[in-house]
């Protein structure tokens, strides 16, 4: 039988005098509730999608995730740099300048320099001009001496006065005539930062033509980054844990269907949704059902525990076991 509506409950409550005293419609339902119908409900399940990341991560690199049933979009942006500088300001910062290797070259100056040498670093060209000729951005005095000349060259590539900080580069102090000049973005993209120069002092030289040995984030530190950031900052009803190898995997908080529908995008090199599917995926809705209410198939007796929905899980069941 199918339960019983409100109005046939009223109705059966006040039929009479009798029927009232002893809530006759209410006993019915509730009767029906308690009698096992012939069915197989299911508990709702949630939708899941899982990322591989196959190698590095690179700075900049993005995974989004949309859920059409929720306001706005959760775009999680892979950053080196310690700034955590964004592409866009909306984005959410996953922080991976600990996981990466800058590039770095070192500058050598032993000598002081002369008026007209030059030296360029990616594609801002510095020129050495005479003694407080140095009145705009790249333009670098010569200074009164060596020690005036190394303070004016680490001033100019990190911005001081009319200088314009290097937007890849910082410069450290001098240790004795050498100076460590860094990428700010880790990874190996600062590797192709050019560093050459036309010192007449031959001994005032770059170590290499670009700056080298910078390393990018392995794909485990990237994941454990991505989890922690979206962990944190999700949005979108969507939760992500680090599954077998280098995956990641991603899960509606609810269950359904409705969770097929939310959409994923990545912008990773080496990254590939399963499947090449762009949502995610599995989701089912359960059995709905009233507290109490029972069903039965050739194996089971079911029994829901409280009121289910779609996205409900209260489902419960009992094995029949063999004939006695």
């Amino acid at each position: 039988m199918a339960n019983l509506t409100p109005q046939e409950i009223n109705d059966l409550n006040r039929m009479n005098q009798t029927t009232t005293n002893v809530g006759l419609g209410t006993r019915i339902n509730n009767l029906e509730l308690s009698l096992p119908a012939v069915g197989t409900p299911v508990n709702a399940v949630k939708a899941t999608k899982t990322l591989t990341i196959a190698g590095v991560v690179l700075d900049g690199e993005t995974f989004t995730i949309n859920n059409p049933a929720v306001t706005g979009t959760d775009k999680y942006e892979f950053l080196a740099d310690v700034a955590q500088t964004k592409t866009e300001a909306t984005n959410i910062a996953v922080n991976i300048a600990a996981n990466v290797t800058k590039a770095v070259v070192t500058l050598t100056v032993d000598t002081q320099p002369i008026a007209n040498d030059t030296m360029t670093i990616g594609n801002k060209v510095y020129t050495f001009v005479a003694l407080a000729g140095d009145t705009e951005d790249g333009k670098i005095s010569v200074g009164a001496d060596l020690a005036a000349a190394k303070l004016n060259i680490v001033a100019a590539i990190n911005g001081s006065g009319f200088n314009v900080a290097h937007p890849l580069v910082s410069a450290a102090a001098f240790v004795a005539d050498a100076c460590a000049i860094t990428a700010l973005v880790g990874g190996t993209l600062g590797n192709a930062i050019n560093s050459v120069e036309t010192f007449t002092a031959v001994t005032n030289i770059f170590s290499a033509v670009t700056l080298t040995t910078g390393a990018n984030c392995s794909a485990a530190n990237a994941i454990t980054a991505l989890v922690a950031a979206i962990t944190a900052s999700d949005t979108q009803g969507v939760g992500a844990v680090d599954g077998a190898g280098d995956t990641v995997v991603f899960t509606a908080d609810a269950g359904g269907l409705a969770g097929n529908a939310i959409i994923l995008a990545e912008t990773l090199t080496n990254g590939s949704l399963a499947g090449g599917a762009t949502t995610l995926a599995g989701g089912l809705n359960g059995t709905v059902g009233k507290f109490g209410k029972a069903l039965i198939d050739a194996t089971y007796i079911y029994y829901v525990t409280a009121d289910n929905t779609v996205a409900g899980q209260n489902w419960r069941r009992i094995a029949l076991g063999a004939a006695f």
